[in-house]
Protein backbone atom coordinates (compact mmCIF):
# COMPACT_ATOMS: atom_id res chain seq x y z
CA UNK A 1 0.00 0.00 0.00
CA UNK A 2 2.14 2.82 -1.32
CA UNK A 3 1.30 6.31 -0.04
CA UNK A 4 1.75 9.22 -2.44
CA UNK A 5 1.33 12.96 -2.46
CA UNK A 6 2.40 15.71 -4.83
CA UNK A 7 3.73 19.22 -4.49
CA UNK A 8 4.74 21.98 -6.87
CA UNK A 9 8.14 23.60 -6.75
CA UNK A 10 9.80 25.80 -9.34
CA UNK A 11 6.93 25.30 -11.78
CA UNK A 12 7.26 21.50 -11.72
CA UNK A 13 5.13 18.88 -10.00
CA UNK A 14 6.95 16.39 -7.78
CA UNK A 15 5.61 13.19 -6.28
CA UNK A 16 6.53 11.92 -2.82
CA UNK A 17 6.21 8.15 -2.50
CA UNK A 18 6.20 6.19 0.74
CA UNK A 19 6.82 2.54 -0.08
CA UNK A 20 6.46 -0.32 2.41
CA UNK A 21 9.45 -2.68 2.47
CA UNK A 22 10.19 -5.91 4.30
CA UNK A 23 11.90 -3.90 7.03
CA UNK A 24 9.79 -0.73 7.25
CA UNK A 25 9.01 2.25 5.02
CA UNK A 26 11.10 4.20 2.51
CA UNK A 27 10.25 7.70 1.26
CA UNK A 28 11.63 9.33 -1.90
CA UNK A 29 10.77 12.26 -4.14
CA UNK A 30 10.22 11.64 -7.85
CA UNK A 31 9.76 13.75 -10.94
CA UNK A 32 8.35 12.08 -14.04
CA UNK A 33 8.89 8.69 -12.38
CA UNK A 34 12.61 9.30 -11.77
CA UNK A 35 14.13 10.02 -8.34
CA UNK A 36 14.51 13.80 -8.01
CA UNK A 37 17.58 13.59 -5.76
CA UNK A 38 19.75 11.09 -3.93
CA UNK A 39 17.88 11.22 -0.63
CA UNK A 40 15.93 8.31 0.81
CA UNK A 41 14.14 8.68 4.13
CA UNK A 42 13.21 5.57 6.10
CA UNK A 43 11.76 4.21 9.30
CA UNK A 44 12.20 0.58 10.28
CA UNK A 45 9.30 -1.68 11.22
CA UNK A 46 10.29 -1.98 14.86
CA UNK A 47 10.20 1.77 15.44
CA UNK A 48 7.05 2.20 13.35
CA UNK A 49 5.22 -0.52 15.29
CA UNK A 50 6.53 0.67 18.67
CA UNK A 51 5.21 4.15 17.95
CA UNK A 52 1.75 2.77 17.27
CA UNK A 53 1.81 0.55 20.36
CA UNK A 54 2.92 3.47 22.52
CA UNK A 55 0.15 5.65 21.09
CA UNK A 56 2.49 8.17 19.51
CA UNK A 57 0.00 10.60 17.95
CA UNK A 58 2.09 11.39 14.87
CA UNK A 59 2.06 9.23 11.76
CA UNK A 60 5.78 8.54 11.27
CA UNK A 61 5.43 7.88 7.53
CA UNK A 62 3.51 11.13 6.98
CA UNK A 63 6.21 12.88 9.01
CA UNK A 64 8.93 11.45 6.76
CA UNK A 65 7.02 12.61 3.70
CA UNK A 66 6.73 16.13 5.14
CA UNK A 67 10.44 16.16 6.01
CA UNK A 68 11.38 15.03 2.50
CA UNK A 69 9.35 17.85 0.96
CA UNK A 70 10.68 20.45 3.39
CA UNK A 71 14.31 19.40 2.77
CA UNK A 72 13.76 19.47 -0.99
CA UNK A 73 12.14 22.91 -0.94
CA UNK A 74 14.93 24.42 1.14
CA UNK A 75 17.62 22.99 -1.15
CA UNK A 76 19.24 20.67 1.38
CA UNK A 77 21.03 18.72 -1.35
CA UNK A 78 22.79 21.85 -2.57
CA UNK A 79 23.67 22.81 1.01
CA UNK A 80 25.31 19.42 1.55
CA UNK A 81 27.18 19.58 -1.75
CA UNK A 82 28.49 23.04 -0.84
CA UNK A 83 29.56 21.84 2.62
CA UNK A 84 31.28 18.78 1.16
CA UNK A 85 33.12 20.94 -1.38
CA UNK A 86 34.28 23.28 1.39
CA UNK A 87 35.54 20.28 3.37
CA UNK A 88 37.39 18.92 0.33
CA UNK A 89 38.96 22.35 -0.23
CA UNK A 90 40.04 22.49 3.44
CA UNK A 91 41.61 19.04 3.18
CA UNK A 92 43.42 19.99 -0.02
CA UNK A 93 44.76 23.15 1.66
CA UNK A 94 46.06 21.11 4.61
CA UNK A 95 47.75 18.64 2.25
CA UNK A 96 49.36 21.52 0.36
CA UNK A 97 50.97 22.71 3.61
CA UNK A 98 53.07 19.55 3.72
CA UNK A 99 54.27 19.66 0.12
CA UNK A 100 57.93 20.65 -0.32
Amino acid sequence: MTKTTTFEHGGRVYEIRAIPTLTGWMVRIFIDGIPANGFTYSVNSEIYQDAALNRVPEDLVAGLMETAERDFRRGLLQELITAEKATEDDIAAEIDKFKP
